[in-house]
């Protein structure tokens, strides 16, 4: 193979200048592109997160994909092309959907990582173009709008956030004012039947049936009282009468008392004597009265008995001289006693009637609450269930209270951009050498292409079919029976 290059090196030689020369020209036609980057520093929260809490908690690497999305778009794509004037040569044999997807690939965003791993601390905006100056200022635009839209992606967030808190809030108020006027509505409607009044209500019914009691001694003092009161009235009834029929009989005349009237009966009185006797002492003025009365009946009767002995003037002159003193007086005053008694008889059953009223009432008093010592257990589980749902509405309106502040001082944070922020450091500098193409290195590959291309053709010149160019293309088991010098034509055989 050696002897076959050899053979065409001259062949060779010239195909590689020329393709060398060629390709180094073509090298040198394309056009230079220049890449210029700017270095935006991912800037912390200034405020403690423990004084105020971001509402914008999404992953850098996340917002940054985000915010490449809405700056890469079509319209900001397309304001930055009319405004720096690019791709003049491409609007003119392109469509405006290619020239956009050509300025995306010739946009990059690359991260970079800080101490930790796993935080993006700063990143690279690079943009390549064939003018130095307007790649600059195209990567320094695009991290403007980086910038820009950071700002105002966090600030929307964050009044995002507390617009939903409010809306939360508000609700939670609404269902926590229900619950409350539910709750309250519920004591209102059940007042005296609470869980909280259970000792109030054993208090009351310990004092009603105190009362009652209280009332059924009264009852029972009114009803000995009445009956007292009518045994005496009986009584003082009895002896009116008697007093009166002794009247009778004292006033009757002469004549009636001689022709057999009847004495007063003395038996009678010592008979209702000794029952008042049994209820009454000695110093009693009925016992005194009807003691007198006794004695004058007596009298009487041993009187009637002399009658008919002694002359009927005599006695009937005795009789109007002596009996009316006695006995008038005792009538008066037993008349008076009879009415006080039925005064006294009367007040005793109107007591007795209103102590049975207030009987009644006390009785129902008890029972009510009776009833609602009953249904305290009813109670405190409604109640309970109501409490439970006011107070869950309660602890949620606390924390959607607490929420909302931290949200608007969130908010509060993002407007005064203290919070994380992109910060250009390192602007986009015009390049002073190209990015693309290396053209050593392009003239390099192309000039070693050009020598294969040489090579090739070089060979394939040598290569004929049948034909030998020496015994080393020979396998070694094949023996050589003889050898042929190379025959060179002399000049007149050149010439024929």
């Amino acid at each position: 193979m050696a002897r076959m290059l050899w053979k065409s090196k001259t062949l060779i030689g010239l195909i590689w200048i020329f393709l060398g020369l060629l390709a180094g020209a073509g090298v040198s036609m394309i056009p230079a592109v220049y890449r210029a980057e700017a270095v935006i520093l991912v800037d912390g929260q200034k405020v403690p997160e423990r004084y105020v809490a971001s509402t914008v908690n999404a992953d850098v690497q996340d917002r940054l994909a985000t915010i490449s999305q809405q700056i890469l778009a079509t319209n900001r794509l397309q304001k930055i092309i009319d405004t720096f004037h690019l791709y003049q040569r491409e609007r003119a044999r392109l469509p405006q959907e290619e020239i956009i997807e050509t300025m995306r690939k010739d946009t990059k965003i690359t991260l970079e990582r800080g101490w930790s791993q796993d935080r993006t601390s700063a990143f690279r905006i690079s943009y390549q173009g064939r003018d130095p100056a307007t790649v600059a200022d195209v990567a320094n635009q695009i991290g403007n709008l980086f910038i820009e839209e950071n700002l105002r992606t966090r600030e929307n967030h964050a009044e995002g956030t507390s617009e939903f808190m409010e809306e939360q809030l508000q609700q939670a108020k609404k269902t926590l004012t229900d619950l409350e006027g539910h709750v309250e509505e519920y004591k209102l409607s059940h007042k005296g039947e609470l869980p909280e009044q259970e000792g109030s209500l054993a208090g009351a019914l310990s004092r009603a049936q105190i009362e009652l009691q209280a009332n059924q001694d009264a009852i029972n003092r009114a009803g000995q009282s009445k009956a007292l009161l009518s045994s005496s009235l009986s009584m003082a009834e009895s002896t009116a009468k008697v007093l009166e029929r002794t009247m009778a009989v004292r006033n009757s005349t002469p004549s009636a008392g001689a022709g057999g009237a009847v004495a007063p009966n003395s038996t009678a009185l010592q008979a209702e004597l000794d029952a008042l006797r049994l209820r009454y002492t000695e110093e009693h003025p009925d016992i005194q009265r009807l003691e007198k009365l006794v004695v004058q009946a007596r009298q009487s009767e041993k009187a009637a008995r002399q009658e008919k002995a002694s002359a009927a003037a005599d006695s009937a002159a005795a009789a109007s001289l002596n009996a009316p003193d006695a006995v008038v007086p005792d009538l008066l005053q037993q008349r008076e006693r009879v009415a006080g008694l039925r005064t006294e008889l009367g007040l005793a059953s109107r007591e007795l009637e209103l102590r049975t009223a207030e009987r009644k009432d006390i009785v129902g008093k008890i029972a009510a609450f009776q009833t609602r010592m009953d249904s305290l257990p009813v109670r405190e589980q409604e109640l309970t269930a109501l409490s439970r749902d006011y107070e869950i509405a309660k602890a949620n309106y606390k924390s959607l209270l607490d929420k909302r502040l931290s949200a608007d001082m969130a908010t509060d944070l993002e407007r005064r951009q203290q919070g994380e922020r992109f910060t250009m450091i390192d602007p986009a500098q015009p390049p002073a050498k190209p990015f693309s193409p290396d053209r050593l290195q392009w003239s390099a590959l192309a000039c070693g292409l050009s020598l294969l291309i040489a090579l090739v053709v070089g060979m394939a010149r040598e290569m004929k079919r049948n034909v030998l160019l020496g015994e080393w293309e020979l396998p070694p088991d094949i023996a050589i029976l003889g050898r042929i010098t190379a025959i060179v034509p002399s000049a007149g055989a050149r010439g024929v």
